[in-house]
């Protein structure tokens, strides 16, 4: 442990081969074009692109994640600074009297110049450097990370926001239907063209239609909330960008027909937190050769300038000067060294680990997300279908019951057959948009820290 023999650096993992393309990518809705930087005006809403663009420029997490950025760069700048020359300097004053009898009072004063400059001869600070140069790059990508997820949370609080608002206008126009059926059941009844059993299903049906109308305002509540907290601005102001009360509704953002998904290479290439586990691995391997470097003597240059004045003597002989190498070194015991590089390696060990585990997970996100969006595409012709199917047989099941061929409960389950049909083809509308804005924010989306900048620029 005492011999200053640096100990070899960890290797790094070897990767798992990448197939060329995601195995989920159907051609019929994916494509390997590279994603969009600004994926979001993919979807044809200008609502959307706005909020989008408010989001990353005021949003306080993002704010927070370009601070630590700055921090970061600054701490870089300082660790620079170790290669350069460092000076000093004081002054210092002093009036009195020496303490024996007879002694004048007397005027002292002192100056002193000094400048040192260490010798990087075994790579401790340039590693150092190399070591705060990774740390600027890992938070760029942290800072990139927040802003792929402020924008697709926006998206998905703003697709939330009107899917449940058509959500909730198809369930309000169920409820007009049904209660016209409970009224005209009880002028039926009344003239015992009905029975009580008939009624009753009736108010039953829409009653219950009506208890799901607060659950749908309170997700519409919550999604404007939601935006609001991500914009960082207040409900009235969002509420006035979405559309006031009583304007039409905007629909549910769609999809493009084919989303560019681009490669699992380009995906390592892509996503921040990938690209981040992999800057943690070179700012561990720096810090590792940091300690290596504490293993052999530290050199330095020093030179000192050194002047006294006092009243009596203002001669050369009051000037000095010092200049000369200075060595230190941590041995001959190494023990303490040596156990802080077996850290060191340890971290970085833990750093490759971390990576292999960002990319696995990384890659089966994006199948689930490519998968999930996919499904929800295939299940929507029939959806559509059903629902279509569900308005012919409501409007025969009242057909046959005016011409008194069925009672009104044949209608009763047509109505709620219809309401289903419809609120599920609105969920899969919803579903959808929500999958594809998971799969592009499982693909990275948004490149580099300034092309936040820019992102929010094109969106406005």
């Amino acid at each position: 442990a005492a011999c200053a023999t640096a100990p070899p650096v960890p290797d790094r993992p070897a990767m798992p081969a990448l197939e060329d393309a995601f195995a989920s990518a159907d051609a019929a809705v994916l494509n390997a074009e590279p994603v969009k930087m600004t994926w979001w005006q993919g979807f044809g809403d200008d609502v959307l692109t706005r909020l989008v663009a408010i989001a990353l420029e005021q949003n306080k997490d993002l704010a927070v994640a370009a601070a630590n950025v700055d921090t970061a760069r600054a701490s870089l700048s300082r660790q620079d600074l170790n290669q350069s020359l460092s000076t000093s300097s004081s002054i210092g004053a002093e009036f009195g009297r020496a303490a024996r009898d007879g002694a004048d009072t007397e005027f002292n004063a002192s100056g002193t110049l000094g400048a040192s400059w260490e010798l990087d001869a075994f790579d401790g600070i340039s590693a150092a450097i190399e070591g705060a140069a990774f740390q600027v790059e890992q938070l760029e990508e942290v800072q990139r990370d927040v802003a792929v997820t402020v924008a697709s949370e926006t998206a998905l609080a703003y697709v939330d926001y009107r899917g449940n608002q058509i959500r909730l206008d198809v369930a309000r126009s169920n409820a007009q239907l049904q209660g016209d059926s409970v009224e005209l059941l009880k002028v039926l009844f009344e003239n015992g063209r009905a029975t009580r059993l008939d009624v009753e299903r009736a108010e039953a049906q829409y009653r219950t239609t009506l208890a799901s109308l607060p659950l749908l305002e309170l997700n519409i509540r919550a999604a404007l909330i939601q935006l609001s907290i991500l914009t960082g601005r207040t409900d009235v102001d969002i509420s006035d960008l979405l559309g006031k009360q009583g304007e039409a509704r905007g629909d549910i953002p769609t999809p493009p027909s084919a989303l560019g998904i681009g490669t699992p290479d380009q995906l390592l290439r892509r996503r921040p937190d990938i690209r981040a586990a992999e800057a943690e691995i070179g700012r561990r391997l720096a810090l590792g050769q940091v300690e290596r470097a504490r293993l052999f003597p530290t050199i330095t240059f020093n030179a000192n300038l050194l002047s006294l004045f006092t009243e009596d003597n203002t001669s050369a002989e009051s000037f000095g000067f010092a200049i000369g190498p200075a060595i230190r070194w941590e041995g001959p015991d190494l023990r303490r060294v040596d156990a802080d590089i077996e850290i060191a390696d340890a971290e970085t060990r833990a750093a490759y680990a971390a990576y292999e585990r960002t990319v696995v997970n990384a890659l089966g996100e994006v199948e689930l997300a490519l998968t999930a969006y996919t499904q929800e595409q295939a299940r929507r012709e029939d959806l559509e279908a059903a629902a279509a199917s569900a308005a012919r047989a409501l409007e025969l099941a009242q057909l046959r019951f005016d011409e008194g061929l069925d009672d009104f409960l044949d209608v009763i389950d047509a109505q709620r057959t219809l309401l289903d049909a419809q609120d599920r083809l609105e969920s899969n509308r919803l579903s959808t948009t929500r999958q594809a804005i998971a799969a592009y924010r499982t693909l990275g989306g948004i490149w580099q820290t300034e092309e936040i900048v820019q992102a929010v620029s094109e969106s406005e």
